[in-house]
C-alpha cells in the first residue's frame, strides 16, 4: 500500500507528495496555510519531480503527406467549379422586366432540340435562361443595372454555344440578316435560325 499523510488541518489522508497541492486546493485561505506551504516545500520528496515534455517530431513523410492533401483538395475544388458565369444571378422573378423569346434552331432542316436549364446550376438562376426543352428564352433582370436589352448572342454566350453562321434569320416571320447582335424582346418575339450545320 502507497505511504500517505494526513492533512495537518483537516486531517485527510493524501500522498505525500501531493499533500501541497492539496493545501493549495482546498484550504488556500487558511491562515497556517502560507507556512505549512513554504515548511512542506523544503522536504525532500515531497514536491513531486517536474516531468519534462518530449518535444513534437515531425518526420519528412508526414509533412509531405499534409501537403499532399491540401494540393488535393484544392485541386478538386478548382476542377470541379464550372466556369464564371457570364451574367448576373437572379431571383427568377424578374422584377425590372420578364420577358420571353421563342427561338427554333434547325440544322440541315431538321429541328434542334435547346436543352432545358441552360443558365441555370444549383447556386445561380442567370438573367437569361431556359426552363425547358420548348425553345422560350427567359429574360428576367431584377435590377435596371441588369435591364438592358439582351441579345440572341448574349444567350449563345450562356448556352457555351458558338453563334457561328446561320444561313437564315427570321424575326417574328421577316427574314434579316443574321447577326448576333439581334435583341431579344418580349412575346410575340420569335427568332428562327436555319443553320446548314448546328451541333447543340
Amino acid at each position: 500500500m502507497a505511504k500517505t499523510d494526513h492533512c495537518p488541518i483537516c486531517n485527510v489522508s493524501v500522498k505525500p507528495e501531493n499533500l501541497v497541492r492539496h493545501l493549495n486546493d482546498i484550504h488556500p485561505r487558511h491562515p497556517e496555510t502560507p507556512r505549512l506551504r513554504e515548511e512542506l516545500k523544503a522536504e525532500v520528496g515531497r514536491v513531486a519531480p517536474k516531468r519534462t515534455s518530449v518535444p513534437l517530431r515531425i518526420q519528412k513523410w508526414q509533412v509531405a503527406l499534409v501537403a499532399l492533401i491540401v494540393l488535393g483538395g484544392v485541386g478538386v475544388y478548382y476542377l470541379t467549379r464550372g466556369p464564371p458565369l457570364p451574367y448576373p444571378c437572379v431571383s427568377g422573378v424578374g422584377t425590372y422586366y420578364h420577358w420571353h423569346t421563342q427561338l427554333t434552331i434547325t440544322s440541315g432542316g431538321n429541328p434542334v432540340t435547346i436543352p432545358g436549364s441552360i443558365g441555370i446550376t444549383p447556386t445561380c438562376l442567370e438573367v437569361l435562361h431556359t426552363h425547358d426543352t420548348s425553345g422560350l428564352i427567359h429574360i428576367e433582370p431584377d435590377t435596371a443595372e441588369q435591364g438592358r436589352v439582351y441579345t440572341i448572342g448574349d444567350f449563345f454566350v450562356v448556352w457555351g454555344k458558338p453563334f457561328g453562321s446561320p444561313i437564315h434569320l427570321f424575326l417574328n416571320g421577316t427574314e434579316i440578316p443574321p447577326s448576333p447582335t439581334v435583341g431579344l424582346y418580349d412575346r410575340p418575339e420569335a427568332i428562327i435560325l436555319q443553320y446548314t450545320s448546328f451541333i447543340p
